[in-house]
């Protein structure tokens, strides 16, 4: 009953109706309650009338039939003691009998029907009176004795009277029974429509209550959001059609800037942009397709008896292009782009969860590859494998030492090395070569990535003591992992910098913008413990337009890392300065001071030197990829200021 009073999130607009659903309810209630008092009521009232008529209708008629059938055995008796036919005894217990019968009469069980009857109680009264004071003549007469004419003359004037008294009570009883069989009418009709109506009460609740539990049940399967049908109902769909063996594709969907849309201009926003999607991916569906919510962001578009990869792609040439025109929304216009994934049952699954895990897999390969769309093929299950083994092996290759460091200098654009990035590098002896990006997506899919990050900065640490002595500044900066990103990761470093005896600033940490932007109070906390502890903070990959700016000018950050995509061709085409200008201007505004990756001439640095301000700079052109036992000797030869030297070499 609860539940009807819990409101369904996306029913807001109905508020009306489930307040009308509760006020009958309500209603349905009461009357049931009323209903049921009444029927209780009636049975008591029944149960009463029950009582009162035994009482008249048994007791007092048979009480006093017997008084005088007894007053009549005992006139009996002395008249045959006098004949002689009986002896004294026989007499003694005629009186004690007939002394038995008045005390019932005036007991108090029967004393409330006899209050209403005074001539009545009063002649019990006298012949009970007139029985006991007879004793004492009753012990004494004898057989022939002439004193039995006195016990007669005691007691034969009571028997006419009695008799006519008993009369006068049946027929009172006869009039007392048509009374009461009105009035066993009127309760019983009472009776019959309190429980009619509590029946019928009871049904319309019942009803009631079915029906909200079914549109309770059809609001389980459907999303409040979009309206559409949920995971829940999408999964019920798909176990049909595999117990079918029927064949259909599905088609997994969803908005490509999603993530962007809701960090730069909120949750409201990013819901209508998600309600547009979903109507116009349903407005273009054919009759034999169906369309259901997945997840929080993706959707799902299975279409019954397609095989052939004709079919898919005329399907998806119709929601791309029903997809195409832009929605316009709080004076914006949004691309709808999506990422689509797509798998055939039976040819690429048999099962309903291998068809599923099977379209996350393209869909998150479309996502990743910035594809069109992707069609699930079956090498794309090596990649699965491939992860899995990856994941399986690193523990051990973390025991062993196995990975690699490799540092890229950060310096300035005077030429001074400010510190040095970190990059994982893992020599597998199955697949070969696996770079930094890969081991950070296998290690955040299989839960390894704070064991990763113990490991590296671990290693760092046993190598930055010694490199310090011979740039006392020097830092090490490498990628935090989100999953790591969490209220135990300052503890954890305190620990580990004491271990080493290093200072915290030895320690530069990359976070990315969702790692911030999702949970800013959270991050806040976080960032202000490792502010505590003198670590500071690289914003990772700034400048994809993802950060919301007031959120971001209240973290405490040291350094803003743009993408090496911001640096190239900055030397020669005017747009590509112009972006570069714009982002150095942003960071002079939030008071941090920018990171240029991929610088790979002398021009490029030249171009980012104009823009004024403390970049440091990373690339190729700052210096080659160190592995950690080259460090200390490029320390030790090219520091402190080298860049021009290398520029004028190259010039040369």
């Amino acid at each position: 009953m609860r539940r009807l009073f819990i409101p369904i999130p996306g029913t807001e607009h109905q508020g009306a109706v489930h307040l009308f659903k509760r006020a009958g309810i309500l209603l349905l209630l009461l009357c049931m309650l009323l209903f049921g008092i009444k029927a209780a009521h009636s049975l008591l009232d029944i149960r009463q009338h029950n009582t009162l008529l035994e009482q008249r209708n048994y007791e007092m008629p048979w009480s006093l039939m017997q008084l005088k059938l007894e007053m009549s055995r005992f006139l009996d008796a002395v008249r045959l003691l006098h004949a002689g036919a009986i002896d004294h005894d026989e007499l003694m217990l005629r009186y004690d009998i007939l002394w038995s019968r008045t005390p019932v009469l005036l007991s108090n069980q029967l004393k409330d029907t006899l209050s209403d009857r005074p001539d009545l109680w009063q002649l019990i009264q006298q012949i009970e009176n007139r029985v006991r004071a007879m004793e004492p003549m009753v012990k004494a007469i004898r057989s022939g004795s002439p004193d039995y004419q006195l016990l007669l003359a005691e007691l034969s004037p009571y028997t006419e009277p009695l008799a006519r008294t008993m009369t006068a009570t049946m027929h009172s009883n006869v009039l007392f029974y048509a009374e009461y069989d009105q009035a066993y009418r009127e309760l019983g009709r009472e009776l019959y429509i309190s429980i009619l109506g509590l029946a019928l009460s009871g049904l319309l609740l019942l009803l009631a209550l079915v029906a909200e539990l079914l549109g309770y049940r059809r609001r389980l399967l459907r999303d409040p959001l979009t309206g559409l049908p949920n995971r829940f109902a999408l999964q019920h769909r798909l176990q049909q059609l595999v117990g079918r063996q029927q064949p259909f594709s599905l088609t997994l969907l969803a908005l490509k800037d999603y993530s962007r849309f809701y960090q730069q201009f909120g949750f409201e926003v990013a819901d209508r942009l998600q309600q547009a999607f979903a109507r116009r991916l349903e407005s273009c569906l054919l009759p034999e397709e169906s369309i259901a919510l997945l997840g929080r962001e993706s959707l799902a578009v299975v279409a019954d008896g397609v095989l052939e990869l004709s079919d898919v792609r005329v399907q998806l040439s119709r929601i791309r292009q029903a997809l195409s025109m832009p929605e316009a929304h709080a004076q914006h216009d949004f691309s709808l782009t999506p990422v689509i994934g797509v798998v055939l049952y039976p040819a690429d699954a048999d099962t309903m969860v291998e068809l599923l895990a099977r379209g996350e897999l393209a869909l998150e390969l479309c996502r990743h590859e910035q594809l069109p769309y992707v069609i699930f093929e079956p090498s794309m299950l090596k990649e699965i494998e491939r992860r899995q083994q990856l994941a399986a092996d690193l523990p051990a290759a973390l025991e062993s030492d196995s990975l690699s460091l490799r540092f890229y200098p950060l310096a300035t654009p005077a030429g001074q090395c400010a510190g040095l990035r970190l990059s994982l590098q893992w020599r597998h002896p199955r697949y070969g070569d696996i770079g930094d990006s890969e081991l950070a997506r296998v290690t955040e899919q299989y839960q390894l990535s704070e064991r990763l990050l113990l490991w590296a900065l671990k290693r760092v640490g046993e190598l930055l003591a010694d490199w310090r002595r011979i740039q006392p500044t020097l830092f090490v900066s490498l990628a935090l992992p989100a999953s790591v990103f969490r209220a135990s990761l300052g503890g954890q470093l305190e620990s580990l910098l004491s271990g080493f005896d290093l200072a915290g600033n030895a320690l530069t940490l990359e976070v990315s913008e969702p790692m911030l932007m999702d949970a800013p109070e959270q991050a806040q906390a976080v960032l202000g413990e490792l502010r505590r502890l003198g670590v500071r903070i690289m914003l990772a990959e700034f400048g994809t337009g993802c950060s919301r700016w007031g959120p971001l000018a209240r973290l405490p950050l040291d350094w803003l890392q743009l993408n090496a995509s911001w640096c190239s061709g900055i030397e020669q085409n005017e747009e590509a300065r112009q972006q570069l200008a714009t982002l150095f201007e942003l960071a002079r505004l939030l008071g941090v001071p920018p990171v240029c990756c991929g610088v790979s001439s002398a021009a490029e640095r030249g171009v980012i030197m104009a823009l004024g301000g403390e970049p440091l700079l990373q690339g190729p052109f700052v210096g080659p990829s160190l592995a950690a036992m080259e460090v200390k000797n490029w320390l030790e030869s090219l520091a402190p200021a080298r860049l021009t030297d290398l520029d004028v070499s190259r010039g040369a």
